[in-house]
């Protein structure tokens, strides 16, 4: 069933044209530089807006989950290219520091999608530093990871863990986010270990495949695409499942240049094709935010997905050097620098927490009650057009405009620009 299954993926890939080179030609990767950057003004307007997210003892108050990854990349990556003042170097340390103690802990404790992420943003914090006095901690906190994966048979079913990522985004994409954990690790730290880390992302990749490539239909629409279900079983076309192979699947091109790979990662980007919603700017639908915002249209883009689509495209493009995914990646770009807008601490922070209630003009911040802060940065999600509202009960998350900075970044490197 299993090569049956990737069978059906390279033959609709060649049908459509997707494939691209030999598998016994060499492959260099970035296949190409990409061209100019043109968001050079929203990278500028977001690092303004992101010295005013909270911000304490490491970690980004206003956080959804994502900023000890992309916080810290995104800083570590700024720092090598010389663009970090005093207070980002020290924001950049104060990160690592916060991201280390999250995967010192137990696997056991706290939130394991928090320690993934951190795990990830140390990860990158190496490969843009040359700085391996952290990787004793990453080593330990991967192989327990790992053995952790092997336990639950290298596919991570929802139970398995408390973590509010696998109720959200289910076990497909948390698994193949736990991969990309090894990839990572492969690609930016290296070491004599390497090849076996590698081994073990193609043998998560396979179950990932065995268990949850299967035909799917968007429900919105009906229109059927052959992709990864949010777990098995589940029919529907889900967005962060794909996503999230994706970018395994460019990982495992660039890491084992089998062709295979560059193939599904492909076939992939096809299979979420359904759920693009406007070209110019692109946007693409978020299936899985319906039920968490309680909305009943089709018609809602949250910014992280935007986001992981957007570094989805440009991984693409690094392995294919094909224009139109870094042309789609930059039309992405410009449907995310429209969601910009007004919001307040008071608009992102449970005012329950505090006891006796704020005054007027007061947010609960940290259990205090403190001046109300108001300012400009990325809003959560677009329904039907019109940007979020704190009715909407989402309005703002620090992490995911760090995600932008540093998807922006990317896209901006791959073009022999600095971060």
């Amino acid at each position: 069933m299993r090569t049956a299954a990737r069978a059906t993926v390279l033959a609709f890939v060649a049908l459509v044209g997707a494939a691209a080179g030999c598998a016994d030609e060499p492959v260099d990767v970035p296949v190409r530089p990409a061209p100019p950057s043109r968001h050079d003004a929203l990278v500028d307007a977001l690092a303004d807006d992101a010295r005013a997210f909270a911000f304490a003892d490491g970690d980004w108050e206003e956080d959804l989950g994502d900023a000890p990854f992309y916080g810290l990349a995104w800083l570590a990556r700024r720092a090598a290219a010389g663009e970090l003042d005093a207070e980002g170097l020290a924001r950049r340390d104060a990160a690592l520091a916060h991201a280390r103690s999250l995967v010192e802990g137990s696997l056991l404790e706290g939130d394991v999608q928090d320690k993934v992420m951190a795990a990830l943003g140390m990860i990158e914090y190496v490969g843009a530093s040359g700085d391996r006095s952290v990787v004793p901690a990453i080593d330990d906190f991967v192989d327990r990871l790992d053995a952790l994966t092997r336990t639950l048979g290298d596919y991570i079913e929802a139970g398995a863990d408390r973590s509010w990522a696998l109720r959200t985004y289910g076990p497909t994409a948390v698994t193949a986010l736990v991969a990309l954990v090894q990839a990572q690790h492969a690609l930016l730290i290296g070491g004599e270990r390497a090849g076996e880390r590698i081994d073990r992302v193609v043998a998560i990749d396979a179950k990932i495949r065995e268990r949850a490539l299967t035909d799917l239909a968007d429900v919105a629409t009906g229109r059927q695409a052959r992709g990864y279900a949010f777990a098995p079983g589940q029919a529907g076309l889900y967005d962060y499942p794909n996503l999230a192979m994706l970018l395994l699947k460019a990982r495992l091109f660039r890491l084992t240049k089998r062709e295979e790979f560059r193939l599904e990662a492909r076939a992939v980007y096809v299979a979420l094709q359904p759920l693009k919603l406007a070209d110019a700017p692109a946007r693409y639908a978020s299936p899985y935010a319906r039920a968490s915002l309680g909305v009943d249209t089709r018609d809602v883009s949250t910014l992280s997905s935007q986001n992981y689509l957007t570094l989805g495209l440009l991984l693409l493009f690094e392995i294919t050097g094909d224009q139109r995914f870094v042309d789609e990646a930059d039309r992405m770009l410009d449907g995310v620098a429209a969601m910009r807008g007004p919001w307040c601490a008071s608009d992102v922070r449970d005012p329950a927490a505090c006891a006796p209630a704020c005054a007027s003009g007061q947010a609960c911040v940290a259990g205090g009650c403190s001046a109300d802060r108001c300012t400009t940065g990325l809003l959560h999600h677009v329904i039907d057009g019109r940007l979020a509202t704190a009715e909407d009960g989402t309005l703002f998350c620090s992490g995911c405009n760090l995600q932008t900075l540093y998807v922006a970044g990317y896209r901006r490197a791959l073009a022999g620009e600095a971060y």
